[in-house]
């Protein structure tokens, strides 16, 4: 089944983050970078120990502004484990801090999104204020 009968949803309103996108911005694509060189060094001395590695990717998320919730810190953490042919193993650690917006539904974004967290419309650039009626 191709799905032509489904409706298409607005991107605005799609929820699910897109992480192959999101992590590749991040940095400017130097975790994507790491993870690329990591995978294929991880390969290589497991291929040559006979003994398994690890690449391990943690990401972890809090609040950066107290006055908007959509405004988050990504802080990205990466593990690279290698094993030596002999004994032991090669561990290297890499963090990276950078912001991010939730929008939507969650959907983490580096585009403020035109849609805020809690499916509210934000208030376009320069208005400084909303009337209701003749108020």
């Amino acid at each position: 089944m191709t799905g032509e009968g489904t409706a298409k949803k607005d991107p605005q309103m799609e929820r699910v983050t897109n992480f192959p996108e999101f992590i590749e911005r991040v940095e400017a694509g130097s975790i994507a970078n790491v993870l690329g060189l990591a995978t294929s060094n991880v390969a290589l001395a497991v291929s040559n120990s006979g003994k398994a590695g690890e690449i391990i990717l943690k990401l972890k998320l809090s609040p950066a502004s107290k006055t908007d919730p959509s405004i988050m810190n990504v802080t990205t953490a990466i593990t690279v484990k290698e094993p030596k042919v002999n004994y032991g193993s090669k561990v290297e650690d890499f963090k990276y801090e950078t912001v991010a917006f939730a929008g939507f539904g969650g959907k983490l974004s580096y585009d403020r999104p035109a849609v805020g967290v809690h499916n509210q419309l934000e208030i376009p650039a320069g208005i400084s204020k909303l009337s209701v009626g003749k108020y």
